[in-house]
């Protein structure tokens, strides 16, 4: 068995701890796996403000890789990981070895979360932003019923989204896109439509795997077995 280097990234509002099963199971299969906590989200909730951008969240997963030494990494981001491994990938594309999306934003340079969240998610994001303060966004009303009652309390966790991690622009160099590998997870319960084009556009493009997963969004927690066995195929 070959072990990678695997680093989880997750998404907004969410905490690290919501990639402990996943994580749990991808070291029992031989990986080396790191889970960096963003500035301001989950157990470094504590460190919230207005400061904390987009170019934050890469830097303290770029720290994370610097500070472990590591080469060959297999990426993850969830959700709006996406964003945060795509800025990762272009300023370390010497150290990457491939790229997961798990129903992921796949940002270009100049595009931000607001930018591809349509309209009107863009629209009720800067109406939360606005009645707290400007500076984040509280987490969304969402059911959790398909995860096991078991791993719920991962959701627990979750905190505002620090509000520029939102409305910052990616700056990309095009360094990322020497990263051959890349693969997309879409979820395929309510699926929504930003996730939706997305995984669209990645499945008619050759450069890409692709595939959907009997999931909702927060496929990490609902099925972690199986996003364990995925990501676990892909870096082998």
């Amino acid at each position: 068995m070959i072990s990678r280097n695997i680093v989880l990234v997750q998404g907004s509002w969410g905490s690290s701890a919501a990639w402990t099963p996943v994580a749990d199971g991808l070291r029992r299969l031989g990986h080396r796996v790191f889970v960096p906590s963003l500035t301001g989200l989950g157990e470094r909730m504590h460190l919230a403000g207005g400061h904390i951008n987009l170019d934050t969240h890469i830097a303290d997963v770029c720290g994370l890789i610097e500070a472990e030494g590591l080469a060959d990494v297999d990426l993850v981001g969830h959700s709006s990981g996406g964003m945060v491994i795509t800025g990762v990938a272009d300023r370390f594309a010497e150290r990457i070895r491939s790229l997961v999306y798990l129903d992921a934003f796949v940002p270009e340079d100049g595009q931000s979360i607001l930018d591809l969240s349509g309209t009107e998610i863009a629209l009720s994001s800067l109406a939360a932003a606005g009645e707290n303060g400007g500076t984040s966004v509280p987490p969304p009303v969402r059911s959790y019923s398909r995860i096991p009652d078991h791993l719920r309390h991962y959701t627990n966790g979750r905190s505002a989204q620090p509000f520029a991690t939102m409305v910052q622009k990616i700056s990309l160099t095009g360094a990322y896109l020497k990263i051959a590998r890349k693969l997309y997870v879409a979820a395929g319960i309510e699926q929504s439509a930003v996730f939706a084009s997305t995984y669209a556009r990645v499945g008619a493009d050759p450069a890409w795997m692709s595939m959907q997963v009997e999931s909702g969004h927060m496929m990490q927690l609902e099925m972690p077995d199986t996003i364990c066995r995925i990501i676990d195929e892909f870096v082998g």
